[in-house]
């Protein structure tokens, strides 16, 4: 998938609902209400902080060709795709964003670290300076390191022989598990930038950038469903755990200890509104969530009904036929699950 792809996929499915901005912020995985709610809203979890780094001023560039093609109309700065660009079939991809939120990063790092030193020590070469400085990634090699006998050959045989079959075997195309390799450096060889490997791809920064996180994401699965056990350490608190975030995680605690919206706010010293992002997550994730406390099944059913009928997930165009219902109320309503029981 290339970058442009990956925005029209996005821009696809909050067509006319949404800024042409919310697909930077969704990409980077910006941790607002707003951007919340929308990945469980339009179901766009694989492309959450798919790329935390993406600088605006790339996105922009990416936007203004598409109004230049005309795949994108103006339209007050609201996302109006042409009909050719919605017609547009966008290919399949291994991007499991929600679950790794950007920490498949701390994977390649490692990765990264302890190949350089493989390469270097098993060659008799004990000086090197390292591809990574960061004292807490470099501690943690280090202890990895000792834990495989790192100085033995058939040690490092074994790792070699993982990471061949293990990327082998992950479904990602051919050229972006090359990206994620040439990013790799070792005795005699040097990793590649971004700019050099794009240049050497005929592509722009931004699809190679993509497409290393496109392999990451699916060498990541293939190391958590088969268990390789000279690289599956390296996993190691990069896999999220909990759909929610941690600030909701602990909002929900003490919802379950039976406080209120407005109790929980005054003791975790929030804004109300950001308590209200996380119940809004919460009754996204949790398919048991009881909203009654918040709106009584009526006005739930009104909100869902005027959402179907004016197929939208507009909340201002929703609170005009629903004027007695808060957008608390609207965005809670329109965050629960299909299935709810």
């Amino acid at each position: 998938m290339l970058f442009e792809e990956l925005v029209i996929t996005i821009m696809k499915a909050i067509n006319l609902e949404r800024t042409i901005s919310s697909p930077f912020h969704l990409i980077k995985g910006k941790k607002s209400g707003q951007t919340i709610q929308d990945v469980g809203y339009y179901r766009l979890h694989p492309y959450f902080a798919v790329m935390p780094n993406l600088e605006k001023r790339l996105y922009d560039e990416v936007v203004r060709n598409l109004f230049a093609r005309q795949l994108l109309r103006d339209n007050d700065q609201v996302i109006d795709l042409a009909d050719k660009a919605l017609a547009h079939a966008m290919p399949a991809s291994p991007l499991n964003g929600w679950k790794y939120r950007g920490n498949e990063a701390v994977f390649l790092n490692r990765l990264s670290l302890v190949v350089q030193t493989l390469s270097y020590t098993s060659q008799q070469t004990n000086r090197f300076d390292p591809v990574h400085n960061a004292e807490d990634l470099q501690s943690w090699v280090k202890h990895y390191l000792k834990k495989i006998n790192f100085r033995d050959p058939a040690s490092v045989a074994r790792f070699k022989a993982e990471m061949l079959e293990s990327l082998e075997a992950a479904d990602a195309e051919e050229r972006s598990k090359m990206v994620l390799m040439q990013r790799l450096t070792g005795l005699g060889w040097s990793g590649m930038t971004w700019e050099q490997i794009a240049l050497a791809h005929d592509l722009h920064i931004l699809d190679v950038q993509l497409a290393a996180v496109e392999a990451l994401h699916a060498w990541l699965d293939v190391l958590e469903r088969n268990g390789f056990p000279m690289l599956s350490p390296l996993l190691d608190h990069v896999i999220q755990r909990s759909v929610l975030t941690e600030s909701t995680q602990r909002t929900e605690k003490l919802f379950e200890k039976g406080l209120s919206l407005n109790e929980i706010a005054a003791i975790r010293q929030l804004k109300t509104s950001t308590i209200e992002d996380h119940f809004v997550e919460l009754a996204m994730n949790d398919p048991f969530f009881n909203f009654t406390p918040f709106m009584p099944p009526a006005m739930y059913e009104q909100i869902v009904t005027v959402s179907k009928k004016r197929n939208t997930k507009r909340l201002r165009d929703i609170k005009e036929e629903l004027p007695d219902a808060t957008y608390f109320q609207i965005r809670l309503a329109l965050a629960l699950r299909e299935d709810q029981p």
